[in-house]
């Protein structure tokens, strides 16, 4: 038979990225639960993974915030305190509001209908005063943000920040936490720039919202 002079590009996971990514899904699902001590024999028998790949593995996802470490003392989940909170949203706000400024000018009139369309959606659920509908809008907000980005230097350096953020944000959440006056000043002139394309303005709009 005729040998193919190119195969076709097959995507290969390492052992190390394989862990980390069922590891980061246990702790957003709640299958490890914030402050549980992680054993290195147990998630080998769980993943089926040797013990170096593991330990690189919980090493980056303690880059990143999920997870903490102590020499000689515990590796556990990430354990947030109400007391980060404030610096979590002023840090997420940083971020996000930096993502917004570059990606806003580049929108398609369809991305920007969609943004248009997650926006008012978070009015909505300010207006209701559902926190945890919120709560879940505004990750979609964020995604959506990432998504559009055309800068992927900007969008990898995002991505593993904004999900340890996520998590601490949730773990701290509380029907109090949430400060609705801030988003009924912010998510109106965050739409208001969104649909006339002003990114300083939609920047300075997410800080409010992310309370800076």
């Amino acid at each position: 038979m005729p040998v193919p002079t190119q195969l076709p590009e097959v995507e290969r996971k390492s052992l190390r990225e394989s862990a980390m990514e069922q590891i980061r899904a246990a702790i957003f699902d709640g299958t490890l639960e914030p402050g549980e001590h992680l054993n290195d024999q147990e998630l080998q028998t769980w993943l089926g993974i040797s013990r170096t790949p593991i330990r690189e593995a919980l090493n980056d996802l303690a880059q990143v915030g999920l997870v903490e470490m102590a020499a000689q003392k515990y590796t556990r989940v990430a354990l947030p305190t109400a007391e980060d909170r404030t610096q979590v949203l002023q840090t997420l706000g940083a971020l996000v509001g930096g993502v917004v400024r570059v990606t806003l000018p580049t929108l398609t009139d369809e991305q920007r209908s969609r943004a248009v369309q997650v926006v008012e959606g978070l009015i909505a659920s300010v207006e209701a005063r559902d926190t945890f509908d919120h709560g879940a809008k505004v990750w979609a907000m964020v995604d959506q943000i990432v998504e559009d980005c055309p800068n992927p230097f900007l969008v990898r350096a995002a991505q593993g920040q904004i999900d340890a953020l996520a998590f601490q944000l949730s773990v701290t959440r509380t029907e109090g936490s949430t400060h609705w006056d801030r988003l009924e000043d912010g998510y109106p002139r965050l739409l208001e720039a969104v649909k006339s394309g002003d990114a300083v303005a939609a920047e300075l709009a997410i800080e409010t919202v992310f309370d800076l």
